[in-house]
């Protein structure tokens, strides 16, 4: 070894103590005679401050001026990740030795670099790292490199650890989580497990996926801050020592767990509403039935008991009689829709003739409105499996609805025809028609357009 060789190892164990020593200028002297390529980083402002001559042959740049004015910004956020990483690692003195792809005049190179935590002259903190090319029974395929570097600058944490907790590797995401949550690699302890808050719930996904190969969870992070963690467990074999070893990939999902928990207790408010909403209904129509039953039968024996009353008097016991029947028509709606809502509702389907229920729903409202002319075309349909009751009720919704907004003069017409596999029935008028804003919200409940 020569005497620059014994200089730069001297200085070397110099920077590995804890009280990390300045970079002085006879330092810097004594490195410029190392044949190994050796830069001074700022990771404060992503500027090489120092290089020797090897390392300016590397970087390919004609001078240490050229080097400095050059921005060695990282790229990407695993990057940047991996530097924070670097420089948390060595605030405190050691060294990191660890493969990186460089990239001098744009061209990637695969470097085996070691990182040392140095003192700028002034006082800033520094790396001092040393690049050697990697031998070549080290060079892996295009594949392998393109996988390596995904895994680096990939936002999931990924991490490789022993059955016990203990720490193998992590990428770039995963170390700096570790530093964020004050987590250390401690030989001997389930650092796995230190990880989460629910530690019985990490034990029991992690032991899943010793037995089954694969286990997914969603737990919550230790520390003061609240962070919700979607992680995967999947067993393989340390591709290093052979031994079993379990991957750990985790994904911050804080954000959308809060926006799911707002939605949830949104909805619960919603269905809450709802049910009171619903049960009012349901209650107040039922309500409604005593005094509307009083009033038609009041109306019935004042029928009786003026027989001869003349026409006025008749006509208005028809239309109190008639306004009653379209109350109870209303009130008998809300409390089938307060059903079908609640799952009380029975539908009793029987083997049926369709023609003769829409003849009678049509004989209906001809009968409560002479003044609308309503035309059926009723070819011979099938007999059909259908509640009889149901099926009236839809088809007087559709008349009588067709007649409110029909003037008199108008057709409505009744067309029934037999489609693929269904019988279609369509009721049409020559009305005012619905707004086309309005028809997205035909079958919302309540609306009225």
């Amino acid at each position: 070894m020569g005497e620059a060789q014994r200089t730069m190892r001297n200085f070397v164990e110099r920077v590995r103590d804890p009280e990390l020593p300045r970079c002085d200028a006879q330092a810097l002297r004594l490195l410029a005679h190392v044949g190994e390529a050796i830069w001074l980083y700022d990771p404060h402002s992503h500027h090489i401050r120092w290089a020797n001559p090897a390392a300016l042959t590397f970087w390919k740049a004609n001078s240490l001026e050229a080097l400095r004015a050059r921005d060695f910004r990282p790229s990407s956020q695993g990057t940047a990740e991996r530097l924070e990483s670097m420089r948390h690692s060595l605030i405190n003195g050691g060294t990191v030795a660890e493969s990186w792809t460089l990239y001098p005049g744009g061209t990637p190179r695969q470097v085996d670099c070691r990182f040392t935590g140095i003192h700028f002259d002034d006082g800033a903190f520094g790396l001092m790292i040393e690049g050697r090319m990697p031998a070549p029974n080290k060079d892996v395929g295009g594949a392998e490199l393109r996988a390596i570097e995904a895994v680096r600058q990939s936002p999931l944490m990924i991490s490789l650890m022993s059955p016990g907790g203990g720490w193998l590797m992590h990428n770039p995401a995963a170390t700096a989580l570790m530093a964020h949550l004050d987590l250390y690699n401690i030989p001997g302890m389930d650092n796995f497990l230190s990880l989460f808050a629910d530690q019985d719930q990490a034990g029991q996904a992690r032991n899943r996926a010793i037995e089954e190969g694969a286990a997914q969870m969603l737990l919550r992070m230790s520390g003061k801050a609240f962070r919700m963690h979607a992680i995967t467990l999947r067993r393989l074999h340390d591709p290093v020592t052979g031994n079993l070893s379990l991957m750990l990939v985790q994904q911050d999902v804080t954000r959308s767990w809060r926006l799911e928990q707002r939605l949830k207790k949104a909805l619960d408010r919603e269905r809450t509403i709802v049910e009171t909403q619903r049960h009012f209904l349901s209650l107040t129509s039922h309500e409604f039935r005593t005094p509307l039953s009083v009033i038609d039968g009041a109306a019935r024996r004042i029928a009786k008991l003026l027989p001869d009353a003349g026409a006025e008097v008749s006509d208005r016991i028809i239309a109190i009689r008639t306004a009653v029947k379209r109350m109870n028509d209303a009130v008998n709606h809300t409390l089938t829709a307060a059903q079908i809502a609640e799952g009380k509702f029975h539908y009793t389907p029987v083997l049926a003739d369709l023609v003769p229920i829409v003849r009678h729903a049509i004989a209906v409202q001809s009968a409560l409105n002479p003044g609308h002319r309503i035309a059926a075309e009723l070819p011979d349909l099938p007999t059909l499996m259908l509640d009889s009751g149901l099926v009236e009720q839809v088809l007087e919704n559709l008349l009588t609805n067709a007649i409110k907004y029909s003037p008199e003069a108008r057709e409505i017409s009744v067309v029934a025809r037999v489609g693929d596999h269904a019988v279609l029935i369509s009721v049409a008028d020559r009305g005012i028609g619905i707004p086309a804003d309005d028809i997205p919200r035909l079958f919302t409940r309540f609306f009225r357009s």
